[in-house]
């Protein structure tokens, strides 16, 4: 075989051998690292995720707590001795709504969806309760005249018509909507012949 056959055949040879997979102390522990990296990191997003999960799950628990006691105390000054339970829910329609019993416990159940909630400030979260619970009074004492101006009725025995009319605009901005505030509230009564705003929040 000639020279130049035999660098020929070399270098064949050379170019068919496998490259080698990089190995030793340097290589192994750099691949530990990222390992342990990856993992710590993976560790770290479940963490994180089941402490919001149990902070959101605290403060929801907290929120139907605080709701419940609110329903309880209003309902209290409204005279109705019927249960009346409340849960927050991800979704209501009507944002805000009261269901009548369906069995012997007779408990009306009260839906509030948690991000209308978020939207209301005190007097207004108020407000709106008290008119569910004008529709809880009207449905025990007169089922057959169930309307929004009646359960508003109730309601102003305990809130302010200023709070309704701020929970009524919410929800029709909400709702992408222009209601008509005399139709469930009547016309704005004549200074001097009606409470306002102030003396109701007085009374409570």
């Amino acid at each position: 075989m000639n020279t130049r056959a035999m660098l020929k055949r070399s270098v064949d040879d050379e170019l068919r051998r496998p490259v080698p997979t990089p190995t030793g102390v340097f290589h192994r522990s750099k691949m530990s690292w990222l390992c342990a990296s990856l993992c710590l990191l993976g560790l770290h997003a479940i963490t994180t995720h089941r402490s919001f999960a149990q902070e959101r799950s605290v403060a929801f628990r907290t929120d139907q707590r605080r709701l419940q006691l609110l329903v309880n105390n209003l309902k209290a000054r409204l005279s109705i001795p019927e249960p009346v339970i409340v849960s927050l829910v991800a979704t209501n329609p009507v944002m805000m709504s009261v269901a009548a019993p369906t069995d012997s416990s007779g408990e009306f159940q009260l839906a509030i969806e948690a991000a209308f909630l978020d939207l209301l400030t005190e007097d207004e979260l108020e407000a709106a309760i008290a008119h569910e619970l004008g529709h809880v009074w009207v449905f025990t004492h007169h089922p057959y005249l169930q309307t929004e101006g009646l359960a508003n009725q109730i309601a102003t025995r305990v809130v302010s018509r200023g709070s309704l009319e701020r929970v009524y605009d919410k929800v029709w901005k909400r709702g992408g909507i222009k209601g008509d505030i005399v139709q469930f509230l009547g016309p704005q009564p004549v200074a001097g012949l009606a409470a306002d705003d102030q003396a109701v929040q007085t009374a409570h």
